[in-house]
């Protein structure tokens, strides 16, 4: 146990009530103990949408979940009760996939083969992070002193910390689009392949991605 500020707190579905859609608010409005609260899903490029709307029109359920106060905003930590995919794939069909510096994941099934991400789609973004994170850097000298070397270091933890969520952010991206395709294809052996030459180029490489998938 521990009393950090921002440790999220349980609670149980008897303190919720009311979850609906409010078209003026355009927000899904309920109240948590009596107190009135709205949700903020900002662009929402998940399904947290399409999870409350199951719930409102009673398809899933909502289970014991966590409010956590953090950064002066308040997240509902919530947990859904879903029925577990079952999906039939054939131990002999067999996806091939390989990893690359041009395309983080390229897989094969059959005469089918998709490239998943781009050299360039994976660089950008991180590259941005890096260039902030530098010129943070850069700034941290002229920071106001006070509290030691982790007042002055705080804006460049924060990059650091965005490009770390950016990169597994990536791979659990890719690892999904890997898992559709080779579910879709009703393929239940997932191989690895011709990574013996690619090893020592991977590594004088600084943006390479490690990609771990498991299928059962």
């Amino acid at each position: 146990m521990n009393f950090k500020r921002d440790l999220a707190f349980p609670f149980d579905m008897e303190g919720i009530s009311g979850l609906t859609y409010n078209e003026e608010k355009k927000a899904f409005c309920f109240r948590l103990f009596s107190v009135p609260m709205k949700t903020y899903l900002g662009k929402d490029y998940t399904d947290k949408r399409r999870l409350l709307e199951r719930l409102v029109a009673g398809e899933t359920k909502l289970c014991a979940s966590q409010i956590q106060l953090k950064d002066n905003k308040t997240y509902l930590l919530a947990v859904f009760e879903i029925e577990k995919e079952r999906h039939t794939l054939k131990p002999d069909v067999i996806a091939q996939a390989s990893l690359s510096l041009e395309y983080p994941i390229v897989v094969k099934i059959g005469m089918t083969k998709l490239s998943i991400g781009t050299r360039e789609e994976f660089l950008y973004r991180r590259l941005a992070i890096q260039a902030a994170r530098k010129r943070a850097e850069a700034g941290a000298t002229f920071s106001r002193s006070g509290q030691g070397r982790k007042r002055k270091t705080k804006a460049v933890q924060r990059f650091h910390e965005k490009e770390k969520n950016y990169v597994s952010h990536r791979l659990h991206l890719y690892s999904r689009k890997l898992i559709d395709f080779c579910v879709k294809h009703q393929a239940g052996t997932l191989i690895l392949i011709n990574q013996e030459n690619k090893i020592g180029i991977a590594k004088e490489e600084e943006f390479v991605l490690e990609i771990g998938v498991i299928m059962s």
